[in-house]
């Protein structure tokens, strides 16, 4: 029993540092440069975009070299600090995710609420009846295999284009 936890919790432990290694990984061999980028929406002129550069990297911890910036990530991961967010600077990305969550969880309640319904209806109709059970069974398989999120998302659609609940668009600034 023993063995079996500690190959468990070895497993998610690698699984979690590569996660988070590629997650680091991603903005950095991603095309451009997301400073030059964030200053270029900004609309100043080129002197000034100059003059910008050097502070706007720093803020963001890329005046280091790459192995410093690493190890920073971890360290300010496990600090609860996800940084400032590139894209709605200064606004720190921790609060762009808080700012999230109600709209998140207002698509996955239902939709999991409505897939867990669903799928018990339908599965104990089809238990019923012998030659539903046939039908049901393979959209039932592929239902299970179908990720929240997708379903989430047609609920979202169903939401906001049809009965006009949810904002398709523009929920938060």
């Amino acid at each position: 029993m023993r063995r079996y936890f500690a190959r468990k919790l070895l497993f998610y432990g690698v699984t979690f540092v590569v996660a988070v290694t590629i997650d680091w990984l991603i903005p950095r061999l991603a095309p451009g440069d997301p400073v030059r980028a964030m200053i270029g929406r900004m609309g100043v002129t080129s002197e000034a975009a100059e003059a910008m550069t050097g502070p706007f990297m720093q803020a963001f911890g890329l005046d280091v070299p790459v192995w410093q910036q690493y190890i920073n990530f971890w360290v300010a991961l496990f600090n609860g600090d996800l940084g400032i967010s590139v894209w709605l600077f200064p606004q720190p990305v921790a609060q762009i995710i808080w700012n999230a969550i109600p709209y998140t969880l207002a698509l996955l309640i239902p939709s999991i609420t409505l897939a867990f319904w669903a799928g018990n209806r339908f599965g104990a109709y089809a238990a019923r009846k012998k030659w539903l059970d046939g039908l049901v069974l393979p959209v039932g398989y592929i239902l299970t295999a179908t990720p929240y999120m997708w379903l989430a998302i047609l609920l979202a659609w169903i939401l906001g284009s049809w009965l006009n609940i949810f904002p398709m668009a523009g929920a938060y600034g």
